[in-house]
């Protein structure tokens, strides 16, 4: 936990700043930093399968220990960019590393926890690292804002040093999952089915693809919100920036709290739940007009979806595929995340101002199949597969 709140918070400080830097310390133009950072994430989806593969033969911690050196190695190449094919490099660097965290924290996760244990850790960590990455944001605004020539330059290096020392926590000795917990580990992983053998679950092949819808969800706070708002209701940029800060204070606060009193209901059941919430903040957006009721009774209702579905999504995907292929399985499901994240962008932009009367319903439609794609993998599966059962012990 320590190590995961120290690199949210390193990683918050320079969210606000990881499209500026390059504009700010090169003499890269907005235009070449925008194709280059697209360019460096289209080309680190390949990475994920390999990840995943990776994960599996070295285990999830040794995986998470690797990522953070990773991640620190390409913050670190940030401060040498001085061309765009520099940008691609350093930036592919750190997208492989979150490609390979992506792979490996769940399932990290899933080895020291089971059952309603392992639901109530996701949302311990998720509450966690919002705090530690708004903390982290707010001093990163502070340096930022003192005018120093080189805070840019100083919130980049202190992002590489959380890195490190994320790594180093890790790596410190101490109970090591999988070994004593599951000392059949490496007569499992001699067993492990191959990427084939994998894609022809057909069960979780249902789960990727209700991943995939219900990822677009997630757009909202991010993308559409702000773009909505903005360009068309024409309301000022502190609005959506207030949404989106209600929202993160939300999950602090009640995201632990909620995820314990789930633990009765299957995980897919509450999946359902959240995306119709989800549904409804989209239906509030779309009929409110940009009234500030309607923004804020959205943003209630999405944060609600939110920490419905975070703690359960994941605990889902980390124990859907066979313990040995865990990590290329989540490595799949980060991919089912990518979809809305890389069409997401061009389907707001293409259809959001002018074709409103076709964007609010698609995009409900696509979070609703989600929903309903996780209810049925729910009622396939059985009860006692999805339940966020009470560990043992517990």
């Amino acid at each position: 936990m320590a190590a995961t709140v120290l690199d949210a918070f390193g990683v918050g400080m320079f969210v606000p700043l990881s499209f500026l830097f390059f504009v700010l310390t090169t003499e890269l133009t907005v235009t070449q930093v925008g194709f280059g950072s697209s360019l460096a994430t289209l080309l680190s989806l390949p990475v994920a399968p390999l990840a995943g593969a990776l994960v599996d033969r070295w285990g999830a911690r040794t995986a998470l220990i690797v990522n953070n050196l990773l991640a620190a190695a390409g913050y670190l190449g940030y401060l040498l960019v001085d061309s765009l094919f520099g940008l691609v490099a350093a930036m592919l660097v750190v997208l492989s590393a979150e490609r390979l965290y992506f792979a490996a924290w769940p399932g990290f996760v899933a080895d020291l926890a089971e059952g309603a244990e392992l639901d109530r850790w996701y949302a311990f960590t998720t509450a966690g690292t919002n705090a530690a990455a708004g903390l982290g944001g707010a001093a990163g605004g502070l340096l930022l804002g003192t005018g120093w020539p080189g805070a840019a330059v100083a919130v980049v290096a202190v992002n590489a040093a959380t890195s490190v020392v994320a790594a180093a926590l890790l790596f410190a000795p101490g109970p090591r999952p999988g070994r004593s917990a599951r000392p059949r580990g490496r007569v499992v992983r001699q067993s492990a089915p191959g990427w084939v053998a994998l894609l022809r679950e057909r069960r979780l092949l249902g789960l990727l693809a209700a991943q995939s819808a219900l990822g677009f969800g997630w757009l909202v706070p991010t993308v559409v919100l702000p773009v909505y708002l903005v360009k068309v209701a024409g309301l000022l940029a502190w609005v959506p920036s207030t949404a989106l800060t209600l929202n993160a204070v939300l999950i602090v606060l009640a995201q632990s709290a909620t995820t314990a009193r789930l633990a009765a209901f299957a995980r897919t059941r509450v999946v359902g739940w959240a995306a119709a919430l989800m549904a409804g903040a989209i239906a509030a957006l779309a009929l409110g007009g940009g009234r500030p009721w309607s923004v804020f009774g959205a943003v209630l209702l999405f944060t609600a979806g939110q920490i419905l579905a975070g703690p359960a999504c994941t605990a889902i995907a980390a124990t859907a595929a066979p313990a040995a292929a865990r990590g290329r399985f989540l490595a799949l499901v980060n991919l089912a995340w990518a979809v809305s994240a890389v069409s997401g962008p061009l389907l707001v932009g293409t259809l959001i101002e002018h074709h409103g009367m076709l964007f609010w319903p698609l995009l409900s439609a696509l979070v609703a199949a989600g929903g309903l794609g996780f209810r049925a993998l729910g009622r396939r599966a059985g009860r006692d597969d999805e339940q966020g059962a009470p560990a043992a012990g517990g």
